[in-house]
């Protein structure tokens, strides 16, 4: 049976033949009448309704079809295929009848359905979310995209939701823990955090050695205490060096690692020393220390006592249960007094032996080295108490003490081997790089093919930068590191710590918002820890009137594409450790870039703070300076005079004024003429008589009452 009459499939919206379901009709029953199948349909029950949108689609759809050649539906007498041919065309299509039966609702689809039911498809391959309890992992900042797939929400209805509160987001933009925290709560997500958890892990990664084989290994001892205490000045004296001399700023600002060899019992024995940076911005510094240290030496300065940066190190040390010695140092002062500072530790629990307690304090002087070899001495037989062991035998692993690039080596690592060996030509992973060991130095500087445990070494071969207070390790073959790589979770530093800044978004209105400046900032340093200091310090400042956004954070030179960056971001470039060309300087005063080097971490801190008060609107102040009261008008040709006499103290020109009629205020403004006597004057004085006009106003009554203020900027406070 063959049906050339194209009208029976022709309905009032095309939508409705694709919500049928192909089924078996008898071949004697006869077709209805396109007019039966129209009446039929108004008759039924149902009735189908379409959004604007898409009756605009299907719209579309017709008046495509109108312009295509018209179609031969031939229907063959077998129920198995049918045949469509068009016109001068040779080939046939064939749809089978199961291909035809799988044709169901919603096959006509535009390309933005496809990508949703993609997206959807990603959706359901999410791990972290369990749909029964609805729980999900946000333990760090994220972009609007991650967070989707990880609720399996639409970007965009995140996007409107937060846009209702005041911020305006895009989809790769990163929001901070706690936004995405009350996004999921919003959406009735259960919020897992597995921090804590993560970071134990990553502290337990070194394997565990046989007593049996393995040997004693040197104990890592870091110096920690207040900026200016005597850290480096105790290693200096410990060393017989004087590098406290060299340092820049009379500070250190970078973590530096020394062995020592110390005879102890007849015996040689060797120390690994890490030194500290004291100022507040480099707490992550001291952070990843206690993370990789075996024990500490607090030292406190016996002329100051306890200062915030001692008791932040005293709440590492408590936390993380680390051994520890406590050094009172500048005892060769004069104006010191050492039961105030044994007081001040006893407070946070913290008691000396000859106290009752159990921690050894020693007093000592890095400066006229007094006691050094007592503190040394208490150094090695608390090493002996911990027990410390390695197994040269075992691939080697280790500690990233500090991680940087240089213009010819490439990425330069500062490690410390803690188990087995190290050699020339092994395959290290840390975290999410990994490379192949080209060149291992000591601390010395000599060139190593091999390196044993508790060594300090500077190892080349790192394809990407590693993150410093990482451990890392040797595997077998590069395959082996690959995969290591693509299951770490982790990023960079620099992607943490810019994240942390850019992201730190508030939940407030959009008046508020809408007062708010930006400062791009565009970070040079010499080293990832110096980065990190730096974009720490930027967070601390307060950012209610202006916001720092950090466009890009980057080891190395200034380049080339920094300036252009710069130039069409209106950004400053902060470039801190590095040296800068000549010619980078030249296009850059071309290009009207501001560009600041700095070699100190609170110089830089202090310009970024200025710089932010310099971009902070003027706010006053307002003084009342005198009253003065209306007792005519009269008209001249610039409008109208109030002719006034003065209550109390002066009126001046271009003075702010208030103007009161009946107790309520009708008019502010600025006095643009004042005259007495016909003479224009600056001032007139109480009791005395004068004329006042303002440029927009007119409307002066007498009796009026006229309050004028001077106005005092007030100080700029970010």
């Amino acid at each position: 049976m063959s049906i050339k009459n194209e009208n029976a499939f022709l309905l009032e919206n095309p939508k409705f033949i694709n919500s049928l379901r192909l089924i078996d009709i008898p071949l004697d029953q006869d077709f209805k009448s396109s007019l039966e199948i129209n009446n039929s349909v108004k008759n039924s029950d149902f009735t189908l309704k379409f959004d604007k949108k898409t009756k605009n689609i299907f719209k579309q759809d017709n008046k495509g079809k109108l312009k295509k050649k018209k179609v031969d539906i031939i229907d063959s007498d077998q129920d198995q295929y049918s045949i469509f041919k068009k016109k001068n065309k040779i080939k046939p299509i064939v749809n089978t009848q199961d291909d035809l039966n799988n044709i169901g609702v919603g096959s006509i689809k535009s390309n933005k359905q496809k990508k949703k039911e993609k997206l959807k498809e990603k959706l359901n391959f999410n791990e972290d979310i369990t749909n029964d309890n609805k729980s999900v992992i946000i333990d760090s900042p994220l972009s609007i995209e991650e967070l989707s797939i990880k609720l399996q929400i639409p970007p965009a209805e995140i996007i409107t939701g937060l846009f209702l509160q005041g911020i305006s987001v895009t989809v790769n933009q990163i929001v901070d823990t706690s936004t995405a925290i009350q996004i999921a709560q919003k959406y009735n997500f259960t919020v897992l955090n597995q921090k804590h958890q993560l970071e134990a892990s990553q502290l337990n990664k070194l394997q565990e050695v046989n007593s049996s084989t393995g040997i004693n290994r040197a104990p890592i001892i870091t110096v920690l205490g207040h900026v200016d205490h005597g850290k480096t000045s105790l290693l200096d004296a410990i060393r017989n060096t004087d590098f406290v001399s060299k340092e820049i700023g009379g500070i250190t600002q970078s973590v530096s690692a020394y062995e020592v060899n110390y005879l102890c019992d007849s015996l040689n024995k060797k120390l690994i020393f890490i030194d500290t940076p004291g100022h507040e911005a480099f707490s992550s510094m001291r952070l990843r220390c206690t993370q990789m240290t075996d024990m500490v030496i607090l030292i406190v300065a016996a002329d100051d006592g306890l200062k915030p940066q001692t008791i932040e190190a005293i709440d590492y040390i408590v936390s993380k249960k680390l051994p520890y010695i406590v050094a009172i140092n500048k005892i060769d002062k004069i104006d010191i007094n050492l039961a105030r500072v044994r007081e001040q530790l006893a407070n946070y629990n913290i008691l000396s032996t000859d106290w009752g307690g159990e921690i050894e304090f020693v007093e000592i002087s890095a400066l006229k080295r007094i006691n050094i070899n007592a503190l040394l001495t208490s150094v090695s037989n608390l090493a002996k108490s911990i027990n410390l062991r390695t197994d040269p035998r075992q691939l080697a692993q280790g500690i990233i003490l500090e991680a940087y690039l240089n213009k010819t080596k490439g990425t330069i690592v500062n490690t410390i081997i803690l188990n087995g060996t190290l050699k020339v030509g092994d395959i290290v992973v840390s975290d999410n790089s990994y490379g192949r060991v080209k060149k291992i130095v000591n601390n010395v500087g000599h060139e190593l093919l091999i390196a044993e445990p508790s060594s300090i070494l500077q190892v080349l071969g790192f394809y990407s930068v590693p993150q410093p207070g990482k451990y890392f390790h040797v595997v077998q073959t590069e395959k082996e590191a690959k995969k290591l790589i693509t299951h770490s979770s982790s990023s960079s530093i620099i992607e943490n710590t810019k994240n942390l800044l850019n992201s730190h978004l508030q939940l407030h209105n959009c008046h508020n918002k809408a007062n708010i400046k930006n400062l791009n900032l565009i970070v040079k340093a010499d080293t990832q820890g110096t980065i990190d200091a730096v974009i720490n310090s930027f967070i601390q400042i307060p950012q209610s009137k202006i916001k720092l956004n950090i466009l890009t954070s980057s080891l190395g030179v200034v380049s080339s594409t920094d300036l252009d960056l710069a130039f069409n971001t209106q950004a400053l470039i902060i470039a801190f450790n590095i040296n800068i060309t000549t010619n980078i300087l030249n296009a850059a005063k071309k290009l009207n870039v501001r560009l600041c080097k700095f070699v100190l971490i609170y110089d830089l801190i202090d310009y970024v703070k200025n710089y932010m008060l310099d971009l902070i609107d003027p706010e006053y102040d307002k003084l009342l300076i005198g009253q003065a009261k209306v007792q005519t008008t009269f008209f001249v040709n610039k409008g109208t005079v109030a002719g006034c006499i003065v209550k109390s103290g002066k009126l001046k020109k271009n003075a702010l004024i208030s103007v009161y009629r009946e107790d309520k205020l009708i008019y502010e403004g600025v006095i643009s003429s004042l005259k007495r006597m016909k003479d224009d004057v600056n001032e007139v004085m109480i009791g005395n008589e004068c004329g006042i006009m303002c440029k927009d106003y007119n409307l002066w009554q007498p009796q009026d009452l006229i309050e004028v203020f001077e106005l005092y900027e007030k100080a700029k406070v970010l």
